[in-house]
């Protein structure tokens, strides 16, 4: 195996052409590969962000990668690292992750995060475990030895991350009642559904996604033009079914978003409120009424995507939910030399 670094612009085919042969099965490859290049656009256009991606080759051929991803925005001595991809060898991995580690010692990276594919704004983390249940739009595809070859690195930290689903899903609507959607409009609350927004709608959006997120593990805050480019409305428009905005009069203060996965599956992607509204019932709220659009719409199953672990909209119910997929990131401490 060769492992060596290579100019970001050179083997984007190379690095495309190992994730087709790896995933290129599934269902949702195209929109995960369209992601996928978002990241890598992400990291290499990007004036905050200094990309150095690592590859091995057999046989002249990548079978193996890895980037050290440094962003200027993060705490002094942290950095991602992400886009990694190898096969179930320990030696291949071994010299893979030594060359990322070197790579990083020597930029004076004493903290390393991942995997995380540019920012935590784009994929990130690997599959713990599963239930072999197929990849849905959105998730990250990843073998599932990833997790235990990562492990034995002793990160000193682990984050942990689950998708769940609930079919049928009328008990929410039972337990969460339509009383909660009416107190809240009987409280000077609204909730506009739509499928398109407007560029102000859209400004709102980020700005709220900010502050929720700004504690998350991982965050970096993106620039408006970042965001625009993430989520502006055409690409909305072409990822997400349905996005229920939360106004309290006139000034929007949450939202939710859902995405079709097909004609029988509806995801929930997210659900957030400004923290001086949280705990009036407002995410149940939302979550009542995209489960009640959803039941007229004709689905039978709901996913609800990439949770953190602990992260529960009070009172929502979830006891009668199938985690079908954990997930983790992590933290490891470099000794620098």
């Amino acid at each position: 195996m060769d492992i060596k670094t290579y100019k970001p612009d050179t083997p984007d085919k190379e690095l495309i052409e190992l994730l087709r042969e790896k995933y290129g099965k599934n269902n949702d490859f195209d929109y995960f590969l369209s992601d996928f290049k978002k990241s890598l656009n992400f990291c290499t256009d990007n004036e905050n962000i200094t990309f150095y991606p690592v590859a091995g080759f057999e046989n002249g051929k990548m079978s193996a990668h890895a980037a050290l991803i440094i962003d200027k925005r993060l705490p002094a001595g942290e950095a991602f690292f992400g886009f990694l991809e190898f096969p179930n060898d320990v030696s291949v991995f071994s010299a893979l992750w030594s060359s990322l580690i070197k790579e990083a010692r020597n930029k004076g990276i004493s903290a390393l995060k991942g995997p995380v594919n540019g920012s935590i704004w784009h994929q990130y983390r690997c599959i713990k475990e599963t239930n072999q249940n197929p990849f849905f739009k959105a998730e990250p595809f990843c073998e599932t030895y990833y997790y235990d070859f990562l492990t034995s690195n002793k990160p000193a930290k682990e984050i942990l991350y689950y998708s769940a689903s609930r079919e049928p899903f009328d008990i929410v609507l039972r337990i969460i009642g339509e009383g909660a959607y009416d107190k809240i409009t009987n409280s000077g609350f609204s909730i506009k559904v739509t499928k398109s927004i407007t560029l102000d709608e859209l400004r709102t959006i980020a700005h709220i996604s900010k502050i929720v997120f700004h504690d998350s593990w991982g965050y970096t805050e993106l620039d408006e033009q970042e965001f625009m480019q993430l989520f502006s409305s055409e690409k909305l428009a072409a990822h997400l079914s349905t996005l229920y905005l939360l106004y309290k009069g006139d000034e929007m203060i949450g939202f939710c978003s859902t995405s079709k996965e097909n004609d029988y599956t509806l995801i929930c992607k997210t659900i957030a409120v400004l923290s001086p509204y949280q705990g009036l019932g407002l995410g149940n709220a939302l979550a009542y009424k995209f489960h009640l659009d959803a039941k007229k719409e004709g689905f039978k199953k709901i996913i609800y995507a990439l949770i953190r672990e602990g992260n529960n909209v009070k009172n929502f119910p979830k006891d009668d939910t199938v985690i079908f997929r954990r997930y983790a990131a992590f933290e490891f401490k470099l000794e620098l030399i």
